[in-house]
């Protein structure tokens, strides 16, 4: 399964998501900081996150 590793914050280290962001396509080879809105889900499926993520805007993209 594919992930991808992720900071809420710059002082907090990476940890790995395993959910999709609505709006946003992930490119290799690049790093991203973006912003995003959060909404709760009611009554997810057993197998599925509680949280739907919805990018708002992608404020930067620099190849690494």
């Amino acid at each position: 399964m594919k992930c991808l590793q992720v900071k809420e914050n710059a002082s907090e280290n990476w940890s790995n998501f395993y959910s999709n962001i609505e709006g946003f396509t992930y490119e290799p080879g690049y790093e991203y900081v973006l912003k995003v809105k959060t909404e709760k889900i009611d009554n997810p499926p057993a197998d599925a996150s509680s949280i739907k993520y919805t990018l708002v805007e992608q404020v930067s993209k620099t190849k690494k």
